[in-house]
């Protein structure tokens, strides 16, 4: 029987809903693939903080270093978030040939080159699932359901919780209440820059477009416009066009390069977007030859992403790796905001 010996980095929001999960479905892995999980370690920051999971003390560590190095360890679960302390843990793992699973966005759309290579250097295996769309199996769909189509076009609404937003604005909800109702139901964190900019959309459409693409492009180069930009007034005007306003992310293949952009968009209610509401999020792939397929779920919050990492877990277990199409070149193109679509 395989034993995975997990060092789980972070226990915050993720975290704190990922380790009583792998206790609970602990049983159904063992009987599914004959593997164990067994979370040795917990790695924190401060160990005598009050969390709102109990761990047993024995199980607490601050030395993250000496856990990356053990030889015991064979797998590294980092959910601290952040860039520099996380690209640390998920690099020195990868280096030591270990197997690391991720829910981290940020790290992974700005440095999947790097990552990439240190997995064939060094023999590891870098899962990031959990870091795209929560509970949509997303990645493994466009590389396993689709590995011989070609993707020509993918859009979608991949930010749970812009999307639980808008939909309280479309409801008449102020904004102020429509932010601390999303804070309230842990959709949003306590600074929401990421969320409400727009970077946290661009972060999982530069995943995407690896995927569906094979190019890395950043999320700082592709164009960005959050939901702080829109008014009452949009509102008023997307009730009155029988559409809704969606923060959407878009990539598509034009005359042989990419196209991408997030922005708020008027989306027609009769349009598969206009229908997703809430936390809930929706990707849309267009191949050649298959056509339309759309994939929705459970974008924000602890739960659909601590379930997300438990199979990309499954999937350690399985020694599954991700596959790449041929790639195309990115093309840099501006994308306008809602307010200069709606007075148009």
């Amino acid at each position: 029987m395989k034993t995975l010996n997990i060092a789980l980095f972070g226990c915050g929001t993720v975290g704190s809903g990922l380790y009583p999960l792998l206790s609970e479905v602990a049983q159904t892995i063992t009987w599914r693939t004959g593997a164990t999980f067994r979370v040795a370690k917990v790695c924190v920051r401060d160990l005598q903080k009050e969390r709102s999971v109990q761990i047993p003390p024995q199980l607490l560590t601050t030395n993250g270093t000496a856990l990356l190095d053990d030889p015991s360890i064979n797998v590294v679960v980092e959910v601290i978030g952040g860039e520099a302390e996380a690209l640390g843990i998920i690099t020195r793992a990868l280096v030591n040939g270990k197997q690391v699973v991720t829910a981290n966005k940020l790290v992974v759309s700005k440095h999947l080159p790097l990552l990439r290579r240190l997995e064939e250097l060094h023999g590891g295996r870098l899962l990031y699932g959990a870091s795209v769309c929560g509970s949509i199996p997303i990645l493994k769909l466009i590389d396993e359901t689709l590995p011989f189509d070609q993707v020509n076009k993918l859009r979608g609404i991949v930010n749970g919780s812009t999307n639980f937003i808008l939909s309280r604005l479309a409801d008449g909800v102020s904004r102020d209440e429509a932010l601390a109702i999303a804070k309230r139901e842990g959709f949003l964190e306590a600074d929401p820059t990421a969320d409400i900019s727009g970077a946290d959309a661009a972060q999982k459409l530069s995943i995407l477009i690896y995927h569906a693409f094979g190019v890395h492009l950043s999320p700082d180069a592709i164009p960005t416009t959050g939901i702080e930009c829109i008014t009452e007034r949009d509102l008023e005007h997307a009730r009155a066009a029988g559409s809704t306003i969606k923060l959407v992310a878009e990539a598509a293949r034009e005359n042989g390069r990419i196209k991408a952009s997030v922005a708020p968009r008027l989306v027609p209610l009769t349009d598969p977007l206009a229908e997703v509401r809430d936390e809930v999020n929706i990707v849309e792939v267009t191949c050649h030859g298959v056509g339309v397929q759309r994939f929705t779920g459970r974008g924000a919050g602890a739960i659909p992403t601590a379930n997300a990492v438990v199979t990309d877990l499954l999937d350690i277990v399985k020694e599954r790796r991700y596959r790449l199409p041929e790639p195309c070149p990115p093309a840099h193109v501006p994308v306008h905001s809602i307010l200069q679509r709606v007075a148009a």
